[in-house]
């Protein structure tokens, strides 16, 4: 098997800042992240697969489920998808944190051998030494070529833990029937009209509610703002055309941006890297 393992040496993001985003041959679906900041602060965002981190070195600020948490060296975080988050600052010394992102099928084929389903996970936040071990030391790994058979029996390692300690039943959220099916037509009118210049009106009419109440709701159900919404529906868009070797400046014209560096900003807030950064190191990936 040839293995596709990008040149990934890290750039600056600010002053003493790096981080970067690449993907290896051996573990098809999967995108690995690895920044080191000081003062950088994420936007409030969700990823629409399923992260795995760990804090690596220092400690950061999370904003997740309402409140804020200080994570020291050696928190893994378990994000669900859809799962609202912001890592930021705790303290004025340097972290670094370390992420696996995994595409939805290879989540589930991952999983199927452990859970009946995709594997849930209980808490955003754990401490679990050796699962952090592990996790610290498959990512290192998959900063080398290394072996097929290696890296898929330490990735099999890391999800029995996982299945084993940290997941748990999908839990259903009962809310009002109507009022979910409203704020369900809202975010199928935001991703089908997401290159539009949309307004409150237009997403009032949708939802046949107040401007007022369609804010509170929407964000009571989703953890984000429409607008919010709305950008983190442009970015996945954006991560995909860029996949598709899309220049910058075509991916951030056909996604809803005023200009390359409106679409830039914000890729940068959510994703912790610029779209100059994520797009080479996943060409031909």
């Amino acid at each position: 098997m040839s293995y596709i393992h990008q040149d990934h040496s890290a750039r600056p993001i600010g002053r003493d800042e790096r981080a970067r985003i690449w993907r290896h041959g051996a573990l098809r679906g999967t995108e690995l992240f690895q920044g080191s900041y000081r003062k950088y602060e994420f936007a409030h965002h969700f990823h629409s697969v399923p992260a795995i981190g760990i804090v690596e070195r220092g400690s950061m600020s999370c904003y997740c489920r309402g409140e804020t948490h200080v994570l020291p060296a050696g928190t893994v975080l378990l994000l669900n998808p859809g799962e609202v988050h912001a890592p930021g600052p705790a303290h004025s010394h340097e972290w670094s944190l370390r992420v696996f992102f995994f595409e939805d099928e290879q989540f589930r084929l991952r999983s199927a051998d452990l859970a009946r389903d995709a594997l849930r996970f209980s808490k955003p936040f754990v401490q679990d030494r050796r699962l952090a071990t592990s996790l610290l030391r498959l990512h290192r790994k998959l900063e080398t070529q290394g072996t097929e058979l290696d890296l898929e029996s330490s990735t099999l390692e890391v999800f029995t833990q996982l299945a084993r300690r940290h997941s748990c039943v999908p839990v259903q959220v009962h809310r009002s029937g109507i009022g979910k099916f409203k704020i369900k037509r809202v975010k199928d009118y935001l991703n089908a009209h997401y290159r539009r210049d949309i307004t409150l009106d237009d997403l009032s009419a949708v939802a046949q509610l107040s401007p007022y109440h369609l804010l509170r709701t929407f964000r009571s159900s989703v953890g984000l703002t429409p607008h919010a919404y709305l950008i983190q529906i442009r970015i996945e868009e954006g991560k995909r055309l860029l996949r598709m070797g899309n220049s910058i400046s075509d991916v951030s014209a056909s996604t809803g941006f005023t200009d390359q560096s409106h679409f830039t900003r914000h890729f940068k807030r959510i994703m912790g890297v610029t779209p100059g950064q994520y797009l080479p190191r996943l060409q031909g990936a």
